[in-house]
């Protein structure tokens, strides 16, 4: 790994950090990051950007290089890949991190996982790139949480993404709506 992408990579942990900690996370757990330079190299059955590995508490992201050149990892929200879109995968990954410990006595479902990582995706993203994204993938808001489900998440995680931030962004949800999925009230089994 670059020092360019090593300070991308702190910078990231650092952002995912302060904003977590302002939703009522507590970010002091030791993290484990693992830069992988293929895709392949990942524990997970397909090539990814990146995964939180529960069984070893570790975060696992592909290097700039290698989501760059992005043949195999697909083209997330249909755009191509840029330095600013990998920062909110690194970002999203983390976050999986810190649910994970903010939430080990609680089993949320995957969805409340994933609604998480993509509000703070979006969240450190710059107004330009999350507004191209809101305009390319133009869907409503989640009206509900049996609207937030598995099945959409795995057939369209773009627009789950979306979803998830549309919902988050609404007057009545925001920090409150986290704070419900943390404490087991929202998308838990």
């Amino acid at each position: 790994m670059n020092k360019t992408d090593f300070i991308m990579v702190c910078d990231a942990v650092t952002d995912t950090a302060k904003l977590m900690s302002s939703l009522g996370f507590n970010t002091s757990a030791h993290l484990e990051i693992e830069i992988l330079d293929d895709a392949s190299r990942s524990l997970h059955p397909i090539p990814i950007i990146g995964l939180f590995n529960t069984k070893v508490r570790r975060v696992e992201i592909v290097d700039y290089a290698t989501h760059l050149a992005g043949t195999r990892l697909g083209r997330p929200f249909g755009l191509n890949p840029s330095r600013e879109l990998h920062f909110s995968f690194i970002a999203h990954e983390v976050s999986h991190a810190y649910t994970h410990e903010n939430t080990r006595f609680t089993r949320l479902l995957t969805v409340a996982h994933e609604y998480i990582a993509y509000v703070v995706q979006f969240s450190v993203m710059s107004a330009e790139l999350r507004k191209s994204i809101l305009e390319r993938i133009d869907v409503p808001a989640f009206n509900n949480d049996e609207e937030i489900s598995e099945v959409y998440l795995n057939l369209h995680p773009s627009y789950f993404a979306v979803k998830s931030w549309r919902h988050y962004i609404k007057p009545e949800n925001g920090k409150t709506y986290i704070n419900a999925i943390l404490n087991g009230e929202q998308l838990c089994e």
